[in-house]
């Protein structure tokens, strides 16, 4: 189910925030924006709302990798990274009154 853009737009920046701080990296939130857009639009098209975060990292990175736009050579944008913006994702959305449910 898509959230509403302002609160996206605010839950990239945050996820952003945080995520560079834990890896002491800097981390766009344009990126968080763009696994935030795509992990919607996988999750609709297979009207499955639980995909787990380890699956999603990977169809997600599947679907970077075909992208010229997005760097995903070692280095940038990587599983591990998509997976740490989805957890912070979820964290995000509790804090905001929707959680959502990922199978684990």
């Amino acid at each position: 189910m898509p959230i509403d853009p302002k609160l996206a737009g605010e839950g990239a920046d945050w996820i952003a925030e945080m995520l560079s701080a834990e890896l002491e990296s800097f981390v766009p939130s344009e990126l968080c924006d763009i696994v935030m857009e795509a992990e919607q639009k996988v999750r609709d098209e297979n009207g499955d709302q639980g995909i787990p975060h380890d699956e999603m990292a990977k169809r997600l990175m599947a679907i970077f990798e075909a992208d010229p736009e997005i760097p995903t050579q070692e280095g940038a944008v990587s599983e591990f990274l998509v997976r740490e913006i989805l957890h912070w994702e979820d964290e995000f959305l509790t804090m905001a009154g929707v959680p959502r449910q990922v199978r684990r």
